[in-house]
């Protein structure tokens, strides 16, 4: 996985040398937990940090599928947030809960849409990729080149290829409608985007 040390410093010096990332059941085996919509890490027992140890953090969001006003657009990628934190009491627990992609499930022109969700820490500290950006993510028309997101999350949909973000759950991407979506008798399709990740740095 990506190693973000250079910019997520230790406080006093010397960066991170361990990580470890948290998805979803659906993500690429890249992520060292993938098995829950949610996971408990302590601290002090999981991580083995002591009361004003700095951690560190990268939080990616649920990507975005095209919007169905045209079906040629692209979606987003995820929001993103960086940086350290200062643990203050290492046995109060983090829960980790990982943003899930938007899904759109067209099914004989009956379309439903399942809106994305941010990445979420709580417990011993308070973060939230809402409070994140998707600027480097952006979407764009298939004739151009969408945003390369942060070292590969986040990134937009599109193209002029057909990208599913859902090949690379685990890292947020968008994805865009196909234009085949389109059409009379209407549709049955199915786009999913990218879920989202949390990289723990310690």
């Amino acid at each position: 996985m990506a190693n973000f040390s250079d910019f997520l410093p230790a406080a006093g010096g010397g960066g991170f040398s361990k990580s470890l990332k948290y998805s979803t059941a659906r993500a690429l085996s890249d992520a060292d937990y993938k098995n829950a919509a949610s996971y408990t890490v302590n601290p002090a027992t999981d991580l083995g940090l002591s009361d004003g140890a700095s951690i560190g953090y990268f939080m990616v969001g649920g990507g975005e599928v095209g919007t169905t006003s045209n079906l040629n657009y692209t979606g987003f990628g995820g929001k993103i947030i960086f940086g350290t934190k200062i643990i203050t009491d290492a046995s109060i627990n983090l829960v980790l809960t990982i943003g899930t992609a938007e899904d759109h499930n067209c099914v004989s022109g009956a379309l439903t849409i399942t809106s994305p969700t941010e990445s979420t820490i709580s417990g011993g500290l308070t973060l939230s990729t809402a409070d994140g950006s998707k600027q480097a993510g952006f979407r764009t028309t298939p004739s151009g080149i969408p945003g390369s997101g942060i070292n590969g999350y986040g990134t937009g949909g599109g193209g002029l290829a057909y990208n599913d973000g859902s090949i690379a759950h685990g890292w947020g991407g968008g994805t865009r409608q196909s234009a085949g979506a389109g059409g009379y008798p209407p549709p049955s399709f199915h786009f999913t985007a990218g879920d989202g990740a949390i990289i723990l740095y310690y």
